[in-house]
C-alpha cells in the first residue's frame, strides 16, 4: 500500500479515484508502479555496461542499504507510532477549533525533533554505503547516472555510456565531424580538421569563456592528435571507438559538466539525501534485476538501440506516436539527418546508399576546396565557419566571392560546380517524382548530416 500511495501522489487527479477503487484496480496500479520502476532501472543498467564484479558489488551494497532501512524502522517503530498519535491528536484539536495544550505542543515538537535526528543518522549510514558504491564505478558510469531521469523507452543518450553529460544530438554531430575528418584526403585533412575544431572551440567558449591564445593553440594541437588517431583506425575499430573520441574532442566541456554533476551530487547529499547514484543503485528492486543478469552469465550489456526507435531523451519518453509519423518538409528542419531526409523522399535501400555516397562525396570535396592552401596562408573554411558562428552571414558570403587559388573561378563558382555534380548523381538514382520533390524543397544538401563515412 505504501508504494500505491507514492504513485498516487504522482498521478494527481487520479488520487481520490484510486483510493476508492476496487482492490483489483489498486493492485494493478501498484503493479504498474513496480513494472515502471523495474523498466527504468533496466534502462539505466543497460546504459552502464556493469561488469560482473560491479554487479556483484552493487547487489551486496544494495542489500546492506536495505538492512539499514529495515533496522531503522524496526528500532524506531514505537517512536513513529508515538509521533503519529501526537499528530492525530493535534489534528483533532485544530479541527475542533480549540487551543493546543502545552503538553501536546511539547510532545509534537519533541517527537518531530527526535525523528529528524533519526532520519539524519539513517541517511548518514546510507551515504557511507553510497560512498563505497561510487568508488566501485567509473567516472563515465557516474556521469551517465547523475543526469538520468526515469524513463520507459530507452533514451538515445544511453546508447553509449561515454556520452557523459552530452545530449545525443551533440554527440552525433561530433561523430559526424570525425567521420568527415577520416574521409578527407591526406593532403587536405589537417586544414579541414583545424577549421572544424576551431568551430567546436567557439561553441565551448560560449560556456567556458574565451581561451587564452596559447591555450587555444594547444587545444587545437590536442584535437588534431585526436583526428589523427581517428584516421589511423580501421572502419571496424572506429565504429567501436568513435564515442570515446567524440567526447575527447570536447574534453573541456566534459570536465566542466562532470564537475557540475559532482557538485549537484554533493549538494543532494549535504541536503540530507542521496545522489542519483545512491537513489538508483541502492534501490532494493535492483537486486533481483542484477541477480537475473548474473544468472544468465552475461556482462552488464545494454539494449541495442539500433534495433528500436529510442526516445530522443528521457524528457521526450512517451512521445513515440508523435515521432513515428512520416516526416514532412516542415519537420525536416534546416539541418536534417540523412535518415530523415531519405524517409521524407521515400528512398529505398539502394537509393539511400547512392544518395548518401553522392552527398558525402560532395561534402568532402566542398570542405577540401574551402580549406585549399593559399599563398597568403589563410584558411577560408575556418574564416567561413567562424563568421557563420558569429552571426556574420554577409562576411561569410563575401569570402565565397574570393578567387580560388591558381584558378580564375571564385569559391562560390566552385561550390556551384560541386552541387551540380551531386544533383546529377541524385537525379540518376531518384525517380522523377522524388527528384522533383527534392528540387522544389530547396534543401541545402551540404547541411544534411550523417552523410560522410560508413555507419554500421
Amino acid at each position: 500500500m505504501k508504494t500505491l500511495l507514492i504513485i498516487l501522489a504522482l498521478l494527481g487527479d487520479w488520487e481520490e479515484a484510486c483510493e476508492n477503487a476496487d482492490p483489483q484496480t489498486r493492485d494493478r496500479v501498484e503493479s504498474v508502479d513496480n513494472l515502471s520502476q523495474d523498466i527504468t532501472l533496466l534502462n539505466l543498467v543497460n546504459g552502464l555496461n556493469l561488469s560482473k564484479a560491479q554487479m556483484t558489488r552493487v547487489i551486496a551494497l544494495s542489500r546492506e542499504a536495505q538492512a539499514v532501512r529495515d533496522e531503522t524502522f524496526r528500532k524506531n517503530g514505537e517512536k513513529i507510532r508515538e509521533y503519529e498519535s501526537a499528530l492525530r491528536e493535534l489534528r483533532e484539536t485544530l479541527a475542533a477549533g480549540g487551543r493546543i495544550p502545552r503538553d501536546l505542543e511539547v510532545r509534537v515538537q519533541s517527537r518531530e525533533a527526535e525523528l529528524k535526528n533519526i532520519k539524519m543518522a539513517y541517511f548518514e549510514r546510507l551515504r557511507a554505503i553510497e560512498t563505497r558504491l561510487r568508488e566501485g564505478l567509473s567516472a563515465a558510469q557516474i556521469g551517465v547516472i547523475e543526469p538520468f531521469n526515469p524513463c520507459i523507452i530507452p533514451p538515445q543518450e544511453l546508447k553509449d555510456p561515454v556520452r557523459v553529460g552530452q545530449s545525443a544530438s551533440e554527440t552525433r554531430d561530433l561523430e559526424d565531424a570525425l567521420y568527415t575528418i577520416r574521409a578527407i584526403p591526406e593532403k587536405s585533412w589537417k586544414p579541414v580538421a583545424t577549421a572544424i575544431f576551431e568551430m567546436f572551440l567557439s561553441f565551448e567558449e560560449h560556456i567556458l569563456g574565451a581561451f587564452e591564445p596559447a591555450k587555444r593553440a594547444s587545444e587545437i594541437e590536442r584535437l588534431l592528435l585526436v583526428g589523427e588517431r581517428a584516421r589511423g583506425l580501421t572502419d571496424e575499430e572506429f565504429e567501436v571507438e568513435k564515442g570515446k573520441l567524440a567526447v575527447e574532442v570536447i574534453q573541456p566541456i566534459h570536465d566542466f559538466q562532470y564537475r557540475a554533476q559532482e557538485l549537484q551530487a554533493d549538494f543532494m547529499r549535504a541536503a540530507g539525501g542521496l545522489s542519483k547514484t545512491g537513489k538508483y543503485l541502492l534501490n532494493p528492486r535492483i537486486v533481483p534485476i542484477l541477480e537475473e543478469r548474473l544468472a544468465l552469465k552475461v556482462d552488464g550489456g545494454r539494449t541495442d538501440l539500433d534495433g528500436i526507435d529510442p526516445a530522443e531523451s528521457c524528457e521526450s519518453c512517451g512521445e513515440g506516436e508523435k515521432t513515428a509519423k512520416k516526416p514532412t518538409l516542415e519537420n525536416l528542419g534546416p539541418e536534417p539527418r540523412f535518415e530523415l531526409f531519405a524517409a521524407w523522399l521515400g528512398l529505398n535501400g539502394e537509393q539511400s546508399g547512392v544518395a548518401r555516397e553522392a552527398i558525402g562525396t560532395g561534402m568532402v570535396e566542398l570542405l577540401s576546396t574551402l580549406a585549399a592552401p593559399r599563398e597568403d596562408g589563410r584558411n577560408i573554411l575556418r574564416e567561413f565557419l567562424l563568421s557563420l558562428i558569429g552571426g556574420k552571414e554577409n562576411e561569410a558570403m563575401v569570402l565565397m566571392g574570393g578567387t580560388f587559388p591558381g584558378e580564375d573561378l571564385t569559391y562560390w563558382q566552385k561550390i556551384v560546380g560541386i552541387k551540380t555534380r551531386v544533383d546529377a548523381k541524385l537525379e540518376a538514382c531518384l525517380d522523377e517524382e522524388q527528384f522533383a520533390k527534392y528540387r522544389s524543397a530547396n534543401i541545402d544538401i551540404f547541411k544534411i548530416k550523417g552523410t560522410v563515412g560508413s555507419r554500421k
